[in-house]
């Protein structure tokens, strides 16, 4: 019975201690700061009691935390509330306006200023507008001109001539270089002479004619004055044929038969031009031109040389 008696009696002393012991485990609640402060404190006691056993100076484990100046931001602030409490950027400083017979006036370095429009148009050239090569058949008027022939009749006379209104029909083919215009052209010209004149006390008559077939080359300018319409101005020069024949009539003379002189002349001769034209491109292809020109030819011996002004129309297609 002592003995059953005695195990009871410890029991109830071990249940009185687990009780206390659960009590004070629930009872005492360390936050985190305050265990790592005691586990601090632990380390430190050990360490100076390892120093103590061996003579040398305790270590510091843990080095104590600088406190900062810096105010630390709440925790959850959002982005916007970090960026509005950043410092903004200076404010720039501004000149102090003058004051003149009381109104303000601005300073002509404040005041805008209105740049000056350069415009620069670039006008397209005649090959831009018309093509680069073009085919120009003419025809011409000639006005009436005067040369002298020399004719012999026992004598040497000076039989003066007088040219007809004649004609003249041609081709020219050209090629286009920006405005300036290269031109390869052959024509024919058709001229009736006609002259009278007293020969030793004698009327002399005269009926005739003059044809020059031409081939010149020619170069000029050519200034477009609108998208239609062009001025031209050319030189040339060429290799013509040329052909005169006259017949020469003296009704009396000594003693007292009638005389007739029939000559023909040909011969290659050498000549010039000098133009100014006026073009009109009246579709995509085609295009009219209206001109004078004034041509030069060498003499054809005894026949002197010879001016012919010649007025142009012309209708030509541009490639």
């Amino acid at each position: 019975m002592n003995f059953f008696k005695r195990i009871q009696g410890l029991c109830v002393i071990l249940c009185f201690l687990s009780l206390l012991l659960l009590r004070s485990y629930g009872s005492d609640e360390v936050d985190r700061d305050e265990f790592f402060k005691r586990m601090e404190a632990r380390a430190m006691s050990l360490s100076k009691k390892m120093a103590g056993f061996s003579g040398t100076e305790p270590i510091q484990l843990i080095t104590p935390k600088k406190e900062s100046s810096t105010p630390s931001l709440p925790e959850r602030q959002a982005p916007q509330q970090y960026y509005n409490a950043l410092p903004g950027p200076p404010e720039p400083k501004q000149e102090a306006i003058p004051e003149s017979a009381g109104d303000r006036t601005v300073p002509p370095s404040v005041v805008y200023q209105e740049p000056e429009a350069a415009y620069y148009e670039i006008k397209p050239t005649t090959e831009e507008l018309k093509g680069a090569f073009f085919l120009r058949p003419f025809l011409a008027l000639q006005a009436p001109t005067e040369l002298k022939t020399l004719v012999e009749a026992g004598n040497q006379y000076n039989f003066p001539l007088d040219a007809k209104v004649g004609s003249a029909v041609g081709i020219g083919l050209g090629r286009r270089l920006g405005n300036v215009e290269v031109l390869l052209k052959l024509g024919y010209h058709y001229t009736e002479l006609e002259g009278f004149e007293k020969l030793d006390g004698n009327d002399a008559s005269g009926q005739g004619e003059s044809e020059v077939l031409d081939l010149s080359l020619n170069a000029g300018f050519s200034l477009p004055l609108s998208e239609s319409l062009s001025l031209g101005c050319s030189l040339g020069f060429g290799y013509a044929s040329r052909s005169d024949t006259l017949e020469l009539v003296i009704p009396f003379t000594f003693p007292l038969t009638p005389f007739e002189k029939y000559t023909t002349e040909s011969s290659s001769v050498f000549s010039y031009n000098l133009g100014l034209s006026l073009d009109y491109k009246y579709s995509e292809v085609m295009s009219a031109s209206l001109g004078y020109r004034l041509m030069g030819v060498s003499e054809n011996d005894p026949y002197e040389q010879m001016t012919l002004h010649l007025f142009e129309v012309g209708l030509g297609a541009n490639f």
